[in-house]
């Protein structure tokens, strides 16, 4: 079968592939990531990537890529196999994207007789990887570093990841080498920041969830990506770094966090840690929402905790526009009058180019405020801003550019607000089920805190206002960073924080939605924003 070479822009990375390769495959095959929500199945539309010499556009371009952008050679990268040489310009690169680093940090108890030794702590996101260089013989971190999930290249979200390492014969072994060589790329750059030697890097901790730390250990996935989605692995896992391929000291200790479930992993066991949730002396409910959003209310000190399969319309995925939160992401917006272009906040206060989720959040709450939408989600088309788009069908326009080019507009659909009512639906159903599992309510809350980078971003007067969280005084909203990051660094450092995550795992109860009894009523109940 003939090969033809393909350059990719702006890196101009390229490789020979065979004709029955897709672009997205090409792309992979190098290591370079392209937003892929649907795993590659042609329905999201995300892989947009432009194509020169443009080839010619199938059934699946011409429904998700406008006409304009069609006539610049945008194609679906899914969609396209090489059929002779080209050159393919990507989207926006990593280095751009908004990564939360750092937590409400905590002082931690750290083991004896470590002195001139080192180690290294890695928050294993879907979406990002943060790592941290810490002296062990007093804690003191010396460094951080972080970069985009490389296997976003094959899917967005953890069941695209899982589906692929399953079907694809060597799958969960792609997977696993992109993530390690990842893992040693941002090493040697904590390494090098601090100039010492590997040699003294002696411990690695790692926390991620149920299904990252399976793909990181080349654990049997199998089990994750049918019902009742059991792991393979629940307790931590020791290895040396020889065994995983990591380029730490050979001896280095490689300390894998446990898991609580199939969706309820390490970076939550990790989140109860920072916290402490485990010894609390109130009512504390902790929600880290993404696709998978872990909701754990502490009453007391015990703990019950569940997995709410939202989707990734608060990452941007299935949003019209929708975007990571990078450069160009509007990321605020506050509707002053509703017939006229509201009030936006853009990352890099650039051009426009999409909304990250704080913004949908903000969006969804703005337009039920001022009337532009109602509780049942139905858009108004009595607005001025409102308009029915033949390609969007109904939909609310939030920024036009000065010169009235149809192409640069950023709206949202009627359709994008059933996502997030699908979205949040979810986590309002988990947190009311969880409460009803202990018999209180959401008066009775003490404080909610909000874990990771779309807590620590959205405004939690919107978050309240559509019933994303639950209906407490705003007072009680707490944002707190990434607190598994902040639990990687306990486990790296002390052996008794191990002690307790190993605890947790046996003594917390873990509440399975999706066989619960009321689940569809109280999710149906749910959708509506309130």
């Amino acid at each position: 079968m003939a090969k033809h070479l393909v350059v990719f822009e702006p890196s101009g990375l390229r490789i020979s592939v065979d004709e029955s390769c897709t672009i997205l495959e090409a792309a992979r095959n190098i290591g370079l990531a392209i937003p892929v929500e649907c795993g590659g199945k042609g329905t999201c539309g995300k892989c947009r990537v432009i194509v020169e010499p443009a080839v010619k556009p199938n059934s699946r371009d011409l429904e998700h890529i406008s006409s304009a952008d069609l006539e610049r050679g945008v194609r679906m990268a899914c969609e396209h196999r090489v059929s002779g040489s080209m050159r393919v310009i990507l989207p926006q690169q990593q280095r751009e994207t908004k990564i939360l680093t750092e937590g409400i940090t905590r002082q931690w108890d750290t083991d004896p007789n470590l002195d001139g030794q080192y180690g290294i702590a890695i928050d294993l996101g879907t979406t990002t990887i943060v790592a941290f260089l810490l002296d062990l013989s007093n804690g003191t971190q010396l460094a951080q570093v972080a970069s985009l999930n490389p296997q976003t290249a094959f899917g967005e979200d953890v069941m695209s990841r899982l589906t692929y390492a399953i079907r694809e014969e060597r799958g969960s072994e792609v997977l696993q080498n992109r993530v390690v060589s990842e893992i040693n790329r941002l090493s040697a750059q904590l390494i090098e920041l601090e100039g010492i030697d590997s040699i003294k890097i002696t411990r690695v901790s790692i926390v991620g969830n149920t299904a990252m730390s399976h793909l990181l250990l080349g654990a049997d996935v199998k089990p994750l990506g049918f019902a009742p989605y059991t792991p393979s692995i629940r307790h931590s896992v020791t290895k040396r770094a020889s065994e995983l391929g990591l380029h730490t000291g050979e001896s280095s200790e490689i300390y894998v966090a446990p898991n609580i479930a199939g969706f309820v992993g390490g970076d939550t066991v990790a989140f109860i840690l920072s916290q402490q949730l485990y010894s609390s002396d109130s009512i504390t409910l902790g929600i880290d929402i993404g696709t998978n959003g872990e909701i754990v209310l502490s009453n007391h000190g015990e703990l019950f905790c569940c997995s709410a399969a939202a989707g990734s319309a608060f990452e941007g995925a299935t949003i019209h526009q929708g975007m990571r939160g990078q450069t160009g992401a509007i990321e605020h917006v506050i509707i002053h009058n509703r017939n006229k272009q509201p009030e936006i906040f853009v990352i890099g206060n650039v051009t426009p180019q999409g909304l990250c989720g704080s913004a949908i959040v903000d969006i969804v709450a703005e337009m039920k405020r001022v009337n532009i939408i109602d509780e049942s989600g139905r858009m108004f088309p009595d607005n001025q801003r409102v308009r029915d788009d033949n390609n969007t069908g109904l939909s609310y326009y939030i920024w036009e550019s000065d010169n009235l080019d149809p192409e640069r507009q950023i709206v949202f659909t009627q359709k994008d607000v059933r996502q997030v009512q699908l979205a949040k639906a979810a986590i309002q159903a988990g947190v009311k089920l969880l409460l009803d599992e202990v018999g209180l309510a959401a008066s009775d809350i003490d404080k909610v805190l909000l874990a990771g980078a779309f807590g620590n971003y959205i405004n939690p007067t919107s978050a309240l206002a559509i019933g994303l969280l639950p209906k407490v005084d705003i007072s009680k909203v707490l944002p707190i960073g990434n607190a598994a990051g902040e639990g990687a660094k306990g486990l790296l450092l002390s052996s008794k924080s191990r002690v307790h995550a190993e605890k947790l795992i046996d003594h917390i109860k873990y509440i399975e939605l999706a066989s619960h009894k009321h689940f569809q009523e109280v999710f149906l109940e749910s959708i509506l924003l309130q």
